[in-house]
């Protein structure tokens, strides 16, 4: 039989704890459940009211994968959904992870976490957060990612805008931004019109277009994520590496350390990683959480 675990007074299934999801590791499904109920403060912060799209690998990383923004099968009435549109005019449900009993049962799939940069409770694509994600492409690394993300920091500091950084938890890097409530058509051509500023400023590192024989040894800054329909994966997520890799905020003085060195190694973090951190540093991106935070777009950007 499955254990049961009470979580809140809601009762879960948990299922083969002790399986290998990380091969290269050696970490179980138990292991990354732990990890994920240990930081379920800061990561509930992040997930809540956001309607989630999965990555579900549960087999590990080298097993099938599948993304689905649909409720799971079996998904419990007592979590949370919420109606969202879809192509042409259509729309379906998708999970709110509300609580720590959600975020169990969601943990129990072994999936990531993807959000959109809005919240229901602000109105369907009426965006609170604007994102880039620079996103090397071999040989290039995170490292190359940091001079870009310097750059964007202060791009968007002369406009009265503050950017925060995490690592994807795969290659590169992601700026994340608090903004006043703006609909995402502005948010996305305002990061667009920035995405072609840095490929200007530095022709030898970014390209702007996701077209592949342009990438190598450069930085794609992609601002797509933007739009209403697009999702980052969250803050804290693992994610479907070989290793327990996790999407984790980072400080701008570790960024600028890792451009220094060139050692992409100073900005991976696996999921033992990060209790130390937020004992550290906290939630490093907490600010995105306050609305005192956030700032509007330039009068005439993105319109």
């Amino acid at each position: 039989m499955c254990p049961i675990a009470e979580v809140e007074g809601r009762r879960i299934a948990l299922k083969n704890l002790d399986k290998v999801i990380y091969p290269a590791t050696g970490t179980t499904k138990g292991e990354l459940l732990h990890y994920l109920a240990s930081t379920a403060d800061p990561l509930l912060g992040h997930l809540r009211n956001r309607p989630l799209a999965f990555l579900r690998y549960p087999d590990g990383p080298d097993g099938q994968r599948f993304f689905t923004k649909n409720p799971p099968p079996g998904t419990p009435d007592w979590v949370t959904t919420a109606e969202v549109s879809r192509h042409e005019g259509e729309t379906a449900r998708q999970v709110l992870i509300q609580d720590l009993p959600s975020l169990m049962w969601a943990a129990n799939l072994v999936v990531e976490f993807h959000t959109p940069m809005w919240r229901v409770d602000l109105g369907e694509g009426i965006a609170d957060r604007l994102v880039f994600d620079l996103d090397p492409g071999p040989p290039a690394t995170i490292a190359d990612c940091c001079a870009v993300a310097g750059w964007l920091r202060e791009r968007l500091r002369a406009d009265g805008l503050t950017a925060y950084a995490k690592t994807s938890g795969s290659k590169g890097l992601h700026l994340l931004v608090p903004v006043e409530p703006t609909p995402s058509r502005r948010t996305t051509a305002y990061a667009r019109g920035l995405a072609v500023e840095a490929a200007v400023a530095l022709p030898d590192l970014v390209v702007r277009k996701m077209t592949r024989s342009l990438r190598p040894g450069k930085v794609y800054v992609d601002f797509s994520q933007n739009a209403a329909a697009k999702t980052t994966a969250a803050p804290y997520t693992p994610r479907a590496r070989p290793e327990p890799t996790v999407s984790t905020p980072v400080t701008w003085d570790e960024i600028e350390k890792c451009g220094h060195s060139r050692d992409p190694g100073r900005l991976e973090f696996r999921i033992d990683d990060i209790p130390a951190r937020l004992e550290r540093h906290g939630d490093l991106l907490a600010p995105l959480l306050d609305p005192g935070q956030a700032r509007p777009l330039p009068d005439g950007a993105g319109r």
